[in-house]
């Protein structure tokens, strides 16, 4: 399996059959090599909608999604901040498209079974399961009995003042504490447990965290942890665009997020907030090879891309440029006690994962 980060697309990727930028052609050398090509979808694929107030939001002509097929794309995350935000008739709309284009979507749908469904694989052989959930949920994303939406794990959060700091130190920052909602987190709990006798590897991506930056908000770790624990393989974080480390749970890997893979914002169009936004995006981010076998995820290997302008990601070969990137993926990982091992223009982790029994 080969996985990128978060696509945010406005362009087309082809014209008559020929590639618009042919750099991209070698980063999607490396990502077709998997038998499956996984990404995390932040835009809609519509002929139009209404749009909601995401202060960033993209409706993009539905041919676009086509180009993501013939890219070599086939399974996309759509539980995100962004695949809702031109409301539930072009979400539907969107989905479809992705389907037409030979991309199977999880995390979403028409009401909230069908985006709790996982999507199951048969990998000559080898079984993967894969579900999605955001924690990123603006009003009416979630999925319902009667509503389309995405897949949710609501987040709680409060701020908390220190007893002394508040009262003694004006201007003290007062932090902000945060956690998954129990009984949503209980419920994704139960899916997993629900969908571990059917696979060999079982997968859960979670849209997290924070839009910019590496560090981590404080519910990611356990939340994690937890998943984990319940009995997946693997968390494939995506929503940060930035890559935001490696932690080795129980002998598993929690990717807490590639960061971007295309990021084609509006700057033409930007208000002075939205660039704001955009300038904070990182341009460089990792694509990688997940290596799979019955017994779970035996290793990862990563790739450094770099988005220019056009917000295309263009694989870095050379590997004093790519080293800084992938350098930098080994310092945050560190951070959590997991050591990756980098070599020239790439990155590797190893795992030796338990037997499940199945």
């Amino acid at each position: 399996m080969t996985a990128a980060g978060d696509i945010v697309i406005r362009q087309r990727l082809y014209q008559d059959g020929v590639p618009v930028q042919p750099d991209y052609e070698r980063t999607l050398d490396f990502l077709r090599e998997g038998d499956v090509r996984w990404a995390s979808c932040e835009v809609q694929f519509a002929r139009s909608g209404f749009r909601t107030d995401a202060p960033i939001a993209y409706l993009v002509a539905p041919e676009v999604a086509g180009d993501l097929g013939v890219a070599g794309f086939d399974l996309m995350t759509v539980a995100t901040n962004h695949t809702w935000d031109y409301g539930p008739d072009a979400f539907l709309e969107s989905l479809g498209h992705l389907q037409e284009a030979g991309v199977t979507t999880v995390g979403g749908g028409p009401d909230i079974a069908s985006a709790n469904t996982p999507v199951i694989r048969d990998l000559d052989g080898l079984t993967l399961g894969v579900l999605a959930v955001s924690c990123l949920l603006p009003p009416y994303y979630a999925a319902r009995d009667d509503r389309p939406g995405i897949a949710p794990v609501r987040v709680d959060q409060w701020q908390e003042l220190h007893p002394i700091l508040q009262a003694t130190e004006p201007g003290a920052p007062i932090p902000m504490r945060s956690r998954v909602d129990p009984a949503d987190a209980d419920a994704l709990m139960d899916r997993i447990a629900a969908l571990r006798p059917q696979v060999d590897v079982l997968i859960v991506s979670v849209h997290w965290g924070y839009g910019t930056g590496s560090p981590l908000a404080e519910y990611q770790r356990p939340f994690g942890h937890r998943i984990i624990e319940a009995g997946a393989d693997m968390v494939l974080g995506n929503h940060a665009h930035s890559p935001a480390g490696l932690e080795t749970h129980l002998g598993k890997p929690i990717l807490y997020s590639l960061g971007n893979h295309i990021a084609q914002q509006d700057w033409d169009n930007a208000t002075p907030v939205q660039a704001e936004i955009f300038r904070a995006i990182d341009p460089w981010s990792t694509i990688c090879r997940i290596e799979m076998s019955k017994s779970g995820i035996e290793g990862i290997e990563f790739r450094a891309t770099e988005c220019g302008r056009d917000g295309m990601p263009i694989l870095i070969d050379d590997s004093a440029k790519a080293g800084a990137v992938l350098h930098r993926l080994q310092e945050l990982s560190r951070g959590f006690g997991t050591e990756i091992t980098v070599e020239s223009a790439s990155a590797r982790v190893a795992f030796d994962p338990p037997r499940h029994g199945r």
